[in-house]
């Protein structure tokens, strides 16, 4: 098994346009993120973008690339995609890395990658932690997400869930990892409708019958840069 991390950039952005090409503290989003992810122990780290703006900053910075003009509905299909023409072995760990994550917990890829060196049945698993803001609770751009006693997650969504929550909610982090047997699944398997409707990739895995164990953190003080205002946040912080 070896693990490879994956960072899928794609230039164009829904909420905010050119996001990753956007500059914080004299460096683009896509160039912030790369320098963390250097930190990661892993065997491989591979940007896959379709842009060669993207591609030739990253070419830069001596990290590998994979540039496809081929249309994907998300991230992991993107990945997804990378894996079949890379033709990585079933078993090997795809650690999926937002580009957009700014400041992303390091510590969360080690608890994950140790979770699938422990547990053979592990095929996919992600990142959430407590939160307590209300703000944050009602925000659709931060994710949130319900589990059951095994932190097996049961749902995720953008509205707030639970319903009327009293002390605290989970929301969810933006790093996936998933055993590449479960991608080839999930590219064989048709967008559902909660996937539609929340646009939230992950939901495909679960309305398939594919469980997402949930790695829980403590502290997080990594940014999401979904729009404007989580731009100007993050130039405040960095």
């Amino acid at each position: 098994m070896k693990i490879k991390v994956i960072i899928p950039a794609r230039l164009k952005s829904t909420r905010l346009s050119n996001k990753l090409l956007r500059v914080i503290s004299g460096k683009t989003i896509i160039q912030h993120v790369c320098e963390r992810a250097t930190r990661i122990q892993c065997d491989d780290l591979i940007v896959a973008s379709d842009s060669r703006k993207i591609t030739d900053i990253v070419n830069q910075m001596q990290i590998n690339t994979y540039l496809s003009k081929k249309k994907f509905n998300n991230g992991t299909e993107r990945i997804a995609h990378l894996c079949n023409e890379k033709n990585f072995k079933d078993s090997d760990v795809i650690i999926n890395l937002q580009a957009d994550e700014l400041n992303f917990p390091i510590h969360a890829i080690n608890k994950i990658i140790n979770l699938f060196n422990s547990n053979n049945k592990i095929n996919v698993a992600t990142v959430v932690t407590k939160n307590t803001n209300k703000k944050d609770y009602f925000n659709k751009d931060i994710v949130k997400v319900v589990m059951d006693n095994d932190s097996n997650s049961i749902y995720f969504s953008r509205e707030p869930i639970p319903h009327n929550y009293s002390k605290y909610f989970y929301s969810h982090i933006g790093i996936y990892a998933y055993k590449v047997s479960a991608l080839h699944s999930y590219t064989k398997f048709k967008q559902s409708l909660q996937e539609k409707c929340e646009s939230l990739e992950q939901l495909r895995f679960l309305c398939n019958g594919i469980s997402i164990k949930c790695v829980l953190i403590k502290q997080n003080k990594s940014i999401s840069i979904n729009s404007n205002n989580d731009l100007k946040l993050a130039r405040k912080l960095f």
